[in-house]
């Protein structure tokens, strides 16, 4: 049986007349007829005796008749509900970003704009490394993740898509020689320890610091890695060496901790947003526009 002929079943019976059944649905009335004939045929009870001016509902009909309404508006519901989700207005996004990102105010506003956009759409946020983001997005059990660039070798399937921009400033602590200087350059801090996000070569921002070393002329000839930029923030502030790390975090204030720019016109770190180039989902291409659009603004 399909839904067609429990439709046709509920108009009749709310009828009780063949031939206006046939007019509501706008077939002929062999059709109803038939559509009747075929659906007791496969529910094994007749659900309507004839009679004189129409047809009425028999005790099997009358009870089936309830069964039948719920059906078709739990199909319709069904319907409603998958043009929604391939509209992206329904469903689940699951973003991975990696710890840093969080702290910088694009990405909570993306999310702000994405979630007034669809407010029934759940998110799942992960905080997880770039090496566990890029696995689990190739995987399936993420749908985003927001990366450091670089995130070092991709498989061909995860396509990267510009997203921000943040300057990198030195930090350290207030008590540093170098903290009131006129003019800081990389350079000028070659002999001091540095503190490094401990990601693997070639990824992330422990990576690109390295490499504006190595641009400025020299190799750190010591390193103390931290878990993440904050960590680096809080270490600097004690006076346990200096750091770069995204401008933003002056904005928290962790006492002790000075924050300098550098004059270098490549000091800076990139967020990138990672998808699998083969998917197709409304929420995922929704939330890439939203974040083009913030580019563009």
């Amino acid at each position: 049986m399909d839904f067609r002929q429990f439709r046709t079943f509920v108009t009749a019976a709310e009828q009780l007349h063949l031939g206006r059944t046939a007019e509501l649905l706008g077939i002929a009335q062999p059709a109803v007829t038939q559509q009747i004939k075929t659906l007791e045929a496969q529910l094994d009870f007749k659900v309507f005796h004839r009679v004189r001016r129409g047809i009425e509902l028999t005790e099997a009909g009358a009870i089936f008749l309830e069964h039948a309404k719920t059906a078709l508006a739990k199909a319709e519901t069904a319907v409603l509900a998958g043009r929604r989700a391939s509209r992206g207005e329904l469903g689940k996004l699951c973003i991975a970003y990696a710890h840093s990102a969080m702290l910088e105010p694009e990405l909570p506003a993306l999310l702000h704009r994405f979630s007034e956009a669809r407010p029934e759409v759940e998110l799942d946020l992960r905080d997880i490394t770039v090496q566990e983001q890029v696995t689990a997005l190739a995987d399936e059990r993420i749908d985003v993740a927001f990366l450091r660039s670089p995130p070092g070798p991709l498989p061909s399937s995860i396509k990267l898509t510009a997203f921000s921009r943040q300057p990198l400033d030195v930090v350290m602590s207030r008590e540093h020689p170098a903290a009131q200087a006129d003019k800081l350059t990389l350079r000028d801090l070659a002999n001091e320890r540095f503190i490094v996000v401990g990601d693997p070569p070639g990824v992330g921002i422990g990576h690109r610091v390295l490499q504006l070393c190595m641009e400025a002329g020299f190799e750190p000839a010591t390193m103390l890695q931290a878990g993440d930029s904050v960590s680096i923030v809080s270490l600097a502030a004690a006076g346990l060496g200096v750091g770069l790390v995204p401008r933003s975090l002056e904005r928290f204030g962790i006492d002790g901790a000075v924050f300098r720019p550098i004059p270098m016109a490549n000091c800076f770190t990139e967020l990138v947003i990672a998808t699998r180039a083969f998917d197709r989902s409304a929420t995922t291409r929704l939330l890439l526009e939203l974040a083009q659009q913030s580019i563009a603004t």
